[in-house]
């Protein structure tokens, strides 16, 4: 069954390519009740609907579209990228989703400055989260103990502690702790912050070690590699221009992922902030 045909609409990762290769072979690693991920050798690859917010690892395509996908897709299926086309071998029937229909999206995290929109002003927006009402990490941490590790964080010693610490905690897909990671190592690379390559050491070190999910590994690693989430790059490009009256609901569009995923990374990018 080819489903190309209903694909009228969708996005793409501009990421995608430096990844995923022509004749890469993958496996479909997770699903969920309304996506699923493909373990391709260099990438962990997403499939989501377009009502989701793009990641900097996949796709979105239509809401229908992964819903009759989710029917027949199954933990497992083989997978075959071939001619920017998707592969998918269930047990019933092979399904198709072609990449080159999707409309392409530059999630390239963007240099800001604050020549537009002041720094206390973003610091203050940040006061609508009730961070320790929301955040994954148990009672016995508060956020301002993160907030203060990573602050001083000043040496690559004390940034691997740190690491270690954030690394991997908290329950679910993306622990609370890869969260942070990923959400302050976003905003120091939009900002040019001067230790930012001293951060990125360390992240990617402690990277290659493991002790996440995959999931967080392939987020952490789009941060590396310079890369974010649609709503992410969204929240960067209301301070590039300063509209300043979009930022409370574009932060509020992060928050609003996962169960404390995006409080989490927002925590991430507040600590940043207050860093610069």
């Amino acid at each position: 069954m080819n489903l190309n045909h209903n694909q009228a609409t969708g996005e793409k990762s501009n990421m995608l390519p430096l990844h995923l290769f022509n004749k890469n072979h993958g496996i479909v690693s997770t699903v969920f009740q309304h996506s699923f991920n493909i373990k391709f050798p260099e990438l962990l690859f997403h499939v989501g609907g377009i009502s989701e917010s793009l990641s900097a690892t996949g796709i979105t395509i239509s809401d229908e579209l992964v819903d009759r996908l989710l029917k027949d897709v199954d933990v497992g299926n083989r997978v075959l990228y071939k001619n920017e086309q998707l592969f998918i071998y269930t047990n019933s029937d092979i399904k198709t989703i072609s990449l080159s229909d999707l409309t392409e999206v530059d999630l390239r995290i963007p240099q800001v400055t604050f020549d537009q929109t002041p720094l206390e002003q973003i610091i203050s927006a940040f006061k609508i989260i009730d961070f320790a009402e929301d955040w994954g990490l148990s009672d016995k941490y508060s956020p301002q103990k993160v907030v203060n590790m990573i602050h001083q964080s000043q040496t690559d010693t004390e940034r691997a502690k740190t690491l270690n610490f954030l690394y991997g905690r908290g329950r679910g897909l993306t622990p609370s702790g890869d969260d942070i990671i990923v959400g302050c190592l976003s905003i120091l690379a939009a900002m040019g912050y001067p230790q930012l390559t001293q951060w990125q050491e360390v992240i990617h070190k402690r990277l290659e070690l493991g002790g996440t999910t995959d999931v967080s590994e392939s987020y952490i690693g789009a941060a590396l590699d310079g890369y974010t989430s649609k709503k992410m790059v969204a929240f960067l490009k209301v301070i590039q221009v300063g509209a300043i009256e979009q930022i409370e609901p574009a932060i509020l569009g992060i928050q609003d992922f996962g169960h404390t995923s995006g409080t989490d990374t927002l925590l991430g990018m507040y600590t940043a902030f207050t860093m610069l």
